[in-house]
């Protein structure tokens, strides 16, 4: 076989991997949508890996569902672990780029980049061995003081957050014309969290008054509860029963459908507040117990 006709051969058995990732994604997309127990575990499993996009989250939960955190072959080298002799890696969905130069249409010669997808593979560290690594035991926290939480939580909000007595007869509400988040006073501390980080999600995700209206009030609220639900699980709240008792209650298909449109923002709001609340709780971990 000639080089340029091994070129080929080697791109198209590339470009075959990745269709084969996206058929992944895609039956992936339908397994999770299947039901409201379904949902639920993805969103835990995804507050675990919410570094990766939302696609190679689906990948890695259709590979191994119980893949607690996941790393590249050289990652884990420089962590001192190395991946046990056998194991197979999970497939996820990488972009590379090139630069070639080509003429323009004056005739000058300028840089052009391209993209492309290729696959390549991550380990679960449940498939590595070697020297404990401190930064897994920070992704999950068991919290000792829920109203000290509570606070650090407000206190890093992209929103200006009040307490008051009265709350319109909610929990609480995200004022949209003034940009600013209301917690009914008298809940429980752990209620009062998940309110807020639902809130928090509908002040990033619904704070345009024209691009809102273009979602339904059941869209809105699936993505607001989804966000509480999986920055919670991070937080060693479990908000399940609350969460998709009102989810469930959209009923079935309506949830399904609700979903599939919602689940790329969904991902976008809890990476955007995730990486609020790790740099607080990073500067002051005193008061937090670290669950394996």
């Amino acid at each position: 076989m000639s080089k340029k006709n091994h070129s080929k051969s080697k791109k198209q058995t590339r470009q075959e991997k990745v269709d084969e990732a996206f058929e992944l994604i895609e039956e992936g997309i339908q397994t999770i949508a299947a039901s409201t127990k379904q949902y639920q575990n993805f969103l835990k499993f995804s507050s675990k890996h919410y570094q990766y996009s939302l696609r190679n989250q689906v990948l890695i939960f259709q590979q191994m569902p119980n893949a607690r955190f996941v790393a590249g072959f050289n990652t884990w080298k420089k962590h001192d672990r190395h991946v046990k002799k056998g194991e197979k890696g999970i497939k996820i969905i990488a972009r590379g780029s090139k630069v070639k130069e080509v003429e323009n249409e004056n005739g000058e010669k300028e840089l052009q980049e391209s993209y492309y997808y290729f696959v390549t593979h991550v380990f679960d560290i449940s498939q590595t061995e070697g020297e404990d690594v401190p930064s897994f035991s920070d992704l999950i926290k068991t919290i000792k003081g829920e109203t000290e939480l509570y606070e650090k939580v407000k206190s890093v909000c992209s929103f200006p957050v009040y307490e008051k007595a009265d709350s319109n007869g909610a929990d609480g509400y995200f004022d949209l014309k003034n940009k600013l988040i209301v917690i009914q006073r008298k809940n429980p501390s752990n209620h009062k969290l998940l309110t807020l980080i639902h809130e928090w999600g509908h002040g990033i995700l619904h704070n345009d008054l024209e691009k809102r209206k273009e979602l339904s009030r059941q869209q809105r609220e699936l993505e607001a509860e989804s966000v509480g639900f999986t920055v919670c699980h991070v937080l060693g709240i479990d908000t399940s029963q609350n969460s998709f008792g009102y989810l469930a209650s959209f009923g079935q298909s309506k949830t399904i459908e609700l979903i599939k449109q919602s689940e790329e923002r969904i991902q976008m709001a809890v990476k955007e507040i995730l990486s609020k609340i790790d740099e607080e709780l990073q500067e002051d971990n005193e008061g937090y117990e670290v669950s394996a």
